[in-house]
C-alpha cells in the first residue's frame, strides 16, 4: 500500500477475483481478514476513464478510490462438497491433507468523491487488485456531510467510531420515518428535532400517544416529577400543550411539568364545519340549513357560544325543548316560518350537535398560533385520549392557520410540521379532516418555508401521494412485505438489496436514503439527550408491581379482618 492511500485504507480484506463490473466484484479472503457483512471497503488507484480529466500520458481518465460494501459472505469448499457422505468427508479430513475453506465475499459498489458529489464509477476493477478495509478518515468524508449545522443521529451500523451528520437542507423535500411497532422510531424522531431546536428550529409536533410529553427532562429521568427532575438544556423552549378533561393518560401532569390546555373557540366554525365534525351526512340539507340559521341568530345576539348554547338555540327553532312544546321568546317569529319538516330537522340536528359536548376541546378561546411559530420553539401538541375526530380537527385547524401565515408571507422563518402516526392523518383509503391540507402542504409547502415530517409504521396505509413527496426516508426494521413494498414504491433511492436488510435490522439501526445524505447510509442509533416517552413497558417488573401489590392488599384485608372479629365477638 502506497503512502498517499495511509488516510483512506486500512488493513487488507482480500483481492477481488473472476469477473467484475462497475457496480460489484467478488473477492476472497481468509479466516483472518474475511470482514463482516455491511462493512465498507475500498480499493484504490481505480483507472476511471471517461471522466473528463486527462491522466499523466494524455489519456482521457483519473485515478480515483472506490468505496464499496460487503453485502454477501460466504465460506466454500471445492472438495468438501455436499455430495459427501460422512465417511467420506470423515477420510478426507482426517487423512494426510486437510483441504482449508474458501473464504470470499460480495462487495456492491457505492462510488468514489469528487468536489463533495458521490459518482458511481464507469470502469471495473481489475481482477487480482488488492482490497482493504476502509479507514474512518475516509469513511468520514462520505457519510458526514460537510455542513456547520449537521444533524447527528449516530454512528455508521458497523463502526461506531464514524459519525454519521445529515443535512438539515434535505427536510426542505420532506421527511420520511418509516419503522414497525417497537423499533425506535419516536426515539429517533426525538434526537433529529433534539438537534433541529437548538440550531434555532420551529416545530409543531402532533403526538396522538403522549411520545414526546417529557421532552423538558433529561434521559433517565422518565419517572420523576418534573419539579425535581434534570432539565434539558432545551427545556425552556419546549412548549406541552393538551386537550383538557381527558383521564387516565400515561403521563400525568405532574410528570411532564406546565402544561396549557388545547382549546378551540367553537363560535369559529362555520356551520359546515360543525355539521361535518357532528357527522351529519352532507345530504342532510334541512339539517344544516337548521345549523345554519341557529349559528347565524347566535351571532345576531353577539353571543360566543359553545355546543350548549348551539343546542339551545336549535331547539327554540324546532319550537321548544321537546317536540309538541311551544316555544317562547324572541325566535318565534322565525320558528314560524319553518316548515315541519324542518322543525323535526332543527331538532335532529340538535340530537347530532349532542354529541360534540362529549369533546371537551371546546371553548371561547383559541390556541394563540403566532405563540407557536416562534424560532426555536417546540410545541408538542398531546392529543393523547381524544377522540380521532378532534384529533383530526384540531391538526386541520393549526395546519390551515400555519399555511394562511405561510403563503401570505407572515412566516419568517422555517416550520417543521412532526404527523405522527400519519397514517391517521392522511390514510391510503378514505380523507379525513386534515387530509387535504397536509396533502397540500405536502405538494406546495417547500416553497412556503413549511416542511413535513411524516411518522407511521404503516406505510402501506398512508397517502401514497403524500409519501411519495418525501424526498428523504428514514427507515428503521420493517417487516410487512406490503409495507416494504409501499417503502420501494415511494422510494427511489432504496435498492432491493437494502430492502432485503431492512428485516434484519436490530432496534435503534436505520437506513437513511434521500437528501439527507450523499448515500444510503446504514445507521446505528445514538442516545438522545431527552426522556423517553414511547418506550415498551418491561412487562416482568409490571408482573413483580402486580404480585406486590396483590400481596399487600392481602396483607390489609387480614389486618383488618383480625380488628373486626373481637368487637363481633364482644356483641354475641
Amino acid at each position: 500500500m502506497q503512502d498517499t492511500n495511509l488516510s483512506i485504507c486500512g488493513p487488507e480484506a482480500g483481492f477481488i477475483v473472476g469477473e467484475t463490473s462497475p457496480l460489484e466484484f467478488t473477492f476472497v479472503s481468509s479466516r483472518e481478514l474475511l470482514p463482516p457483512r455491511l462493512e465498507y471497503l475500498v480499493v484504490p488507484g481505480i483507472e476511471e476513464k471517461g471522466s473528463g480529466e486527462f491522466s499523466s500520458n494524455g489519456v482521457a481518465g483519473n485515478s480515483v478510490d472506490i468505496l464499496a460494501q460487503v453485502v454477501e459472505i460466504g465460506i466454500g469448499s471445492s472438495i468438501l462438497s455436499d455430495s459427501l457422505t460422512y465417511d467420506e468427508t470423515m477420510a478426507i479430513l482426517r487423512g494426510a491433507y486437510a483441504p482449508q475453506p474458501k473464504m470470499y465475499g460480495r462487495a456492491r459498489v457505492i462510488g468514489y468523491l469528487t468536489n463533495g458529489v458521490v459518482r458511481i464509477p464507469r470502469c471495473a476493477a481489475i481482477p487480482g487488485s488488492t482490497v482493504y478495509v476502509a479507514a474512518d478518515a475516509f469513511l468520514h468524508q462520505f457519510f458526514s456531510v460537510d455542513v456547520a449545522a449537521g444533524v447527528h443521529i449516530g454512528t455508521l451500523i458497523n463502526r461506531s467510531s464514524v459519525p454519521v451528520l445529515l443535512d438539515p437542507n434535505g427536510l426542505r423535500r420532506h421527511l420520511a420515518v418509516i419503522a414497525q411497532t417497537g423499533a425506535g422510531k419516536s426515539y429517533l424522531a426525538g434526537i433529529f428535532f433534539e438537534s433541529l431546536l437548538q440550531q434555532g428550529a420551529t416545530i409543531l409536533v402532533f403526538d396522538p400517544n403522549s411520545d414526546y410529553v417529557q421532552l423538558r427532562k433529561q434521559a433517565g429521568q422518565e419517572q420523576r416529577p418534573y419539579h425535581s427532575a434534570e432539565k434539558t438544556p432545551f427545556a425552556d423552549d419546549v412548549l406541552i400543550y393538551r386537550i383538557p378533561g381527558i383521564q387516565g393518560r400515561r403521563f400525568p401532569d405532574a410528570l411532564i411539568g406546565d402544561v396549557r390546555s388545547f382549546t378551540a373557540r367553537f363560535a369559529e366554525l362555520d356551520h359546515d364545519e360543525i355539521a361535518d365534525l357532528a357527522g351529519i351526512s352532507e345530504r342532510a340539507s334541512n339539517q344544516r340549513r337548521a345549523i345554519e340559521l341557529a349559528c347565524e341568530q347566535l351571532q345576531k345576539e353577539g353571543a360566543d357560544y359553545r355546543p350548549q348554547e348551539l343546542i339551545a338555540a336549535l331547539k327554540n327553532l324546532a319550537g321548544g325543548t321537546n317536540e309538541g312544546e311551544e316555544s317562547s321568546g324572541q325566535n318565534a317569529t322565525q320558528e314560524e316560518t319553518l316548515s315541519a319538516e324542518e322543525k323535526r330537522a332543527a331538532r335532529k340536528a340538535a340530537q347530532y350537535i349532542e354529541d360534540l359536548r362529549r369533546f371537551p376541546i371546546w371553548d371561547y378561546h383559541d390556541v394563540a398560533i403566532q405563540e407557536l411559530l416562534q424560532p426555536q420553539r417546540l410545541t408538542v401538541l398531546d392529543f393523547a385520549g381524544a377522540d380521532k375526530v378532534v384529533a383530526a380537527y384540531a391538526a386541520e385547524r393549526i395546519l390551515r392557520e400555519t399555511w394562511k401565515r405561510a403563503i401570505t408571507g407572515q412566516l419568517h422563518h422555517p416550520v417543521f410540521i412532526v404527523l405522527e402516526e400519519a397514517h391517521n392523518l392522511i390514510p391510503a383509503n378514505g380523507q379525513t379532516r386534515a387530509s387535504r391540507i397536509i396533502n397540500t402542504i405536502a405538494a406546495e409547502g417547500r416553497k412556503f418555508r413549511v416542511f413535513l415530517t411524516l411518522i407511521t409504521q404503516r406505510p402501506s396505509k398512508i397517502s401514497p401521494d403524500a409519501l411519495s413527496q418525501c424526498g428523504s426516508q428514514i427507515i428503521m426494521q420493517l417487516t410487512n412485505p406490503d409495507d416494504q413494498r409501499a417503502v420501494q414504491k415511494a422510494s427511489e433511492a432504496i435498492s432491493a438489496e437494502l430492502l432485503d436488510d431492512l428485516p434484519g435490522l436490530n432496534k435503534g439501526e436505520a437506513i437513511v436514503l434521500g437528501q439527507l445524505t450523499r448515500i444510503p447510509v446504514m445507521v446505528r442509533i445514538i442516545g438522545r439527550l431527552s426522556a423517553e416517552g414511547g418506550s415498551d413497558i418491561d412487562i416482568v417488573d409490571e408482573l413483580k408491581r402486580a404480585r406486590q401489590d396483590v400481596a399487600a392488599a392481602r396483607v390489609t384485608a387480614q389486618v383488618r379482618s383480625q380488628a373486626v372479629t373481637p368487637r363481633q365477638q364482644e356483641e354475641w
